[in-house]
């Protein structure tokens, strides 16, 4: 089997990707082949070229960045019954890893026990837009994206404090928007602070989906987490990250679907995060789960928590 590392050499630490090939080229027999990504969305270009190039041959591609990374890798993968898809973390969040027991978690960044891994067999979301491996939302944390997007902070200052600088900013500049909202049919119309499918379990690495909802049971979770003011929504936020499921199902629509089709209500543009990637569009969204879409590989004996 050939293997095929995506490095986005932006993510984490800046010798990143220097330290990568060195680890690679210490396993003898590995056959291998190491891109660096030069720009935003040439992962997903990458990923392309090489599916194209082996189009009869089982592969092995590793998204080696963070979440937004994982995603564009995906984009570039597709459905593709040839390809096995690895997530070697090291961006500020790693959403998605977090299906996974947390002492299992850490086995992730081991490259070789991601080179002699297995798969596990996991579901995915298409959208009209792109795909997602962990959720699709829209409020308070695209808009952290979209201002990151303006302002890029610089790295001298660090990642942490630009970030909270942008969430509060978000907060302070939340508007109350009127969505059209179907979920398998079912009419859930009004007005939103935010709203997430998730196929995954977290969200901007802090905040986590009510229990019981998994990338394999062939349905997609969301929340809908009505306007009630600023305040009220930053307690839906706290009891999120403590995990209060009672809390969240009291004060927002909480279910799983299989499609759900969104839009605001005069079909303006709406900024909404894929796994850590602002798209911008206008119209309906639909978010459509793909069951048994990804060959997701995992360390040997890792299953989900």
């Amino acid at each position: 089997m050939k293997h095929i590392f995506i490095v986005n050499p932006y993510a984490g630490r800046l010798n990143f990707a220097n330290n990568l090939r060195d680890q690679l080229e210490q396993i003898e027999g590995l056959e291998y082949y190491l891109f660096n990504s030069r720009y935003s969305g040439n992962e997903t270009e990458l990923a392309e070229k090489m599916t194209n190039f082996f189009p009869d041959e089982k592969i092995r591609i590793y998204a080696c960045g963070g979440s937004g990374t994982f995603r564009n890798v995906l984009q570039g993968v597709g459905e593709n019954p040839n390809v096995e898809l690895a997530f070697y973390p090291c961006g500020q969040t790693n959403d998605f890893l977090k299906v996974f027991k947390e002492e299992d978690q850490w086995r992730f960044f081991d490259i070789e026990e991601l080179i002699d891994g297995e798969v596990l067999v996991l579901d995915s979301m298409l959208t009209n837009h792109g795909r997602a491996m962990n959720t699709v939302s829209c409020g308070l944390d695209a808009g952290v994206l979209s201002l990151i997007e303006k302002q890029h902070p610089v790295r001298t200052m660090g990642i942490q404090l630009p970030y909270f600088v942008h969430v509060l900013q978000s907060w302070f500049c939340m508007r109350k928007n009127s969505y059209r909202v179907r979920a398998d049919g079912l009419n859930f119309d009004g007005f939103y602070d935010e709203i997430v499918v998730g196929n995954g379990s977290w969200l901007g690495g802090s905040l986590c989906m009510p229990k019981g909802f998994y990338p394999n049971d062939g349905a997609e979770g969301y929340i809908l987490a009505p306007s009630k003011g600023k305040f009220a929504f930053i307690r839906l936020l706290a009891n999120l990250q403590s995990q209060d499921d009672r809390f969240v199902s009291e004060h927002a629509r909480v279910g799983q679907c299989k499609k759900m089709i969104l839009a605001k209500d005069d079909k303006g543009e709406m900024v909404v995060n894929l796994d850590g990637e602002m798209i911008r569009a206008s119209g309906e969204w639909t978010i459509e789960l793909r069951p048994d879409s990804v060959q997701f590989v995992v360390p040997r004996g890792v299953t989900l928590e």
